[in-house]
């Protein structure tokens, strides 16, 4: 290789380890923010509970009001019942006493049913905390791992960026710029070496796609320092030491 091309190679080992660890770090973010994703989801149906609970107590508390008034009237007519002065007049006030039961005992019967259903809404409830505590906990320590893994690998991070800074003063900019494209297509590898499919034959191959390569580009890799890019991947080619001299 000419030394812009091993400039470039020596730049390639440095991008990929930088590229590794923003790949852990982005795959640990990613679990964080699916994690807080199904706790706000967990938190959302908590609240919504919460309202449907709400809404039957009120109304638990709407039948229960209208019990006791009902059973206010009915101690009224027990009352009424004494003074009646005629039987037309006893019989009235009987026949209103009994609708007023009938009517209370539909009411008590719907408020034991909604009684029955917030036994129920507590349960579930309790589930739905148990998931969003789960969540929120899950979340918690996927942040802690995310923070535990930037600061383990801020030193050999920082290190890396440097050596990255060094290579990069000693490769002219356009060809730099064009690294550093092909470098964020393809997560940090941006260079594919030139291989060799037979040895009696002038056949080659790229490393990163395993596309045909020229024979035209393969002589302009073995011949002049300059870049060379694969048709297909679009990544940067070269010569691995051991290929060149096949």
């Amino acid at each position: 290789m000419g030394e812009i091309l091993e400039e470039l190679h020596k730049l390639q080992i440095v991008e990929l380890k930088l590229a590794d660890i923003r790949q852990t770090h982005d795959d640990k973010a990613r679990r964080l923010e699916r994690f807080r994703r199904r706790a706000e989801q967990a938190d959302d149906q908590a609240q919504q509970h919460a309202r449907t609970v709400r809404e039957r107590q009120m109304r638990i508390d709407a039948l229960s009001l209208d019990i006791a008034a009902r059973e206010d009237q009915i101690n009224h007519h027990r009352v009424a019942l004494t003074k009646a002065k005629t039987n037309k007049e006893y019989a009235a006030i009987l026949s209103a006493m009994n609708t007023e039961k009938a009517d209370s005992s539909k009411v008590e019967t719907d408020a034991l049913q909604l009684m029955e259903e917030m036994q129920t809404l507590k349960e579930t409830g309790e589930a739905i905390d148990a998931e969003k505590a789960k969540h929120v906990a899950d979340a918690e320590a996927a942040q802690q791992a995310l923070e535990a893994y930037d600061k383990q690998t801020e030193e050999a991070r920082t290190a890396l960026e440097a050596k990255r800074a060094g290579h990069a003063e000693k490769i002219p900019g356009p060809i730099y710029s064009m690294f550093s494209r092909v470098a964020r297509r393809n997560e940090g590898d941006a260079m594919a070496s030139v291989e060799k499919t037979h040895p009696k034959r002038d056949d080659y191959i790229c490393g990163g796609c395993n596309m045909s390569i020229t024979l035209e580009v393969v002589n302009a890799l073995q011949t002049r320092d300059e870049i060379q890019l694969c048709g297909q991947c679009g990544r940067i080619l070269y010569f691995a030491r051991a290929t060149a001299k096949k």
